[in-house]
């Protein structure tokens, strides 16, 4: 089983929305997923209760269980654990690290988000864990260039110690309305860009979690519809 943990130590950067979105596409793939919501305010396992009936399992955990929570799953079986965590608690984001096999930290392409996450960086690479940013609700090329903020916030993120995904997350409205739904982009319309944009950066995540491992199941979300708009220059 691989563990991805969500991590961010400021609020408003779309942890909850990312976790939810990579945990469907993986399902999608043919992983056995589960959500540990460790955030406080248990954001996901209320996302959870407006689907209907299916096999995504969204759990509250608790921080000082996540571990041997992490151990019971391992044993039943499961592919893959997601950790979505709360902001700017340590001890949780301390214990979701420690169990990651790839920590995944969300930061939105402005001063304040790049600023905030600099601690999380320091955390785990205090943890020796790996690391990589994702960039979640950049504005949308224009003319084919990337904005201004998006290119500030990629060098100032590299300077902290850890890649940048190459595929980052555009501020779309089809995020927004399926979460409200109980859905994701891609349940809401498995066509569109959004859909796509998750699909390219599931691909990448399964590669960073399985690269070395010879894993028997479906592969990655199909990606074959995926617009070029949605591979940023970084």
């Amino acid at each position: 089983m691989r563990t991805l943990s969500i991590l961010s130590r400021k609020g408003g950067t779309g942890k909850t929305t990312l976790a939810l979105h990579l945990a469907v596409a993986a399902r999608a793939s043919g992983l056995s997923t589960i959500v540990a919501d460790l955030d406080r305010q248990q954001s996901a396992v209320d996302w959870r209760r407006l689907r209907e009936p299916d096999d995504l399992r969204v759990e509250a955990v608790k921080p000082g269980a996540l571990f041997p929570r992490q151990q019971d799953l391992a044993r039943q079986g499961a592919d893959l654990l997601i950790v979505d965590t709360g902001p700017s608690v340590e001890g949780d984001v301390e214990q979701a690290a420690r169990c990651a096999d790839l920590c995944v930290i969300v930061a939105r392409p402005n001063f304040f988000d790049v600023r905030a996450v600099a601690d999380s960086a320091v955390l785990v690479s205090g943890l020796f864990r790996p690391a990589v940013f994702v960039i979640n609700q950049a504005p949308s090329r224009r003319s084919g260039l990337e904005a201004p903020a998006v290119v500030r916030a990629v060098r100032d993120l590299q300077g902290l110690g850890h890649p940048v995904a190459p595929i980052g997350l555009r501020a779309r409205a089809a995020y927004q309305h399926g979460v409200a739904a109980g859905l994701t982009a891609q349940e809401l319309e498995p066509h569109g860009v959004a859909a796509c944009e998750i699909g390219a950066l599931w691909s990448w995540m399964f590669a960073a979690l399985w690269s070395t491992d010879d894993h028997a199941v479906a592969g990655p979300y199909p990606v074959a519809n995926a617009a070029p708009e949605i591979r940023p220059a970084y």
